[in-house]
């Protein structure tokens, strides 16, 4: 298994934002079960999550459960991310070998991946979503020295996401059977990430 730290991340957006993750606690369960149930988010996968706590029906005190989770047992490290000490957001980094995606071989499993959920109330610019991300893929690559990929997983219906990977540089290397979703696995190596970075980093300005 391996190590998940305790991630707290800053960053000072382009037009004066700061945006900022941080562990997410039990007590946060609430807020987060709340943004996993909106009518209009398609493709999160609320219910593969919760299931590992056990049958439905699920609630917040589910969501409370699922992060009061061992690491071991969780595989992945839950984050909360904040604008301007507001938050938005809700992320998953995880370890390819920690993950459903563990028996695919086309990549490392000290690969680095994460899943990402932007409160849809919060109408946060695509813009600023865009540059939350591109530092999301720095931090892995900085935290992780191991790892000579950065992954993705989404659900090959999610057309948006897949865009987001595309834009990042990321390459479809599999389409994986999960037992919630047909998936596209995508990837970004270290070194291509490197070559891409600066392109990404003129984008942002614009």
């Amino acid at each position: 298994m391996r190590r998940h730290p305790d991630l707290r991340r800053s960053l000072r957006l382009r037009h004066g934002q700061t945006f900022a993750w941080r562990p997410a606690a039990p007590v946060d369960a609430a807020m987060i079960w709340t943004w996993w149930t909106r009518p209009d988010l398609t493709y999160w996968g609320t219910a593969p999550r919760l299931g590992r706590i056990g049958p439905p029906p699920y609630d917040a005190g589910t969501v409370r459960q699922y992060l009061e989770l061992p690491p071991e047992r969780l595989g992945v490290t839950p984050l909360v991310g904040a604008l301007d000490g507001t938050p938005v957001a809700y992320a998953e980094t995880y370890a390819k070998g920690d993950s459903p995606l563990a028996s695919v071989p086309v990549i490392e499993d000290s690969a680095r991946g994460s899943h990402l959920l932007v409160d849809p109330v919060a109408r946060v610019d695509r813009r600023i979503v865009f540059e939350i991300v591109v530092d999301g893929v720095d931090w892995s690559f900085e935290t992780w020295p191991e790892a000579d990929h950065y992954i993705g997983d989404p659900d090959v219906r999610n057309r948006s996401m897949l865009h987001l990977h595309s834009m990042l540089g990321m390459r479809q290397v599999a389409v994986v059977e999960l037992p919630h979703k047909t998936a596209s696995l995508v990837a970004i190596s270290r070194a291509d990430w490197s070559a891409r970075r600066e392109q990404l980093a003129a984008v942002i300005r614009r």
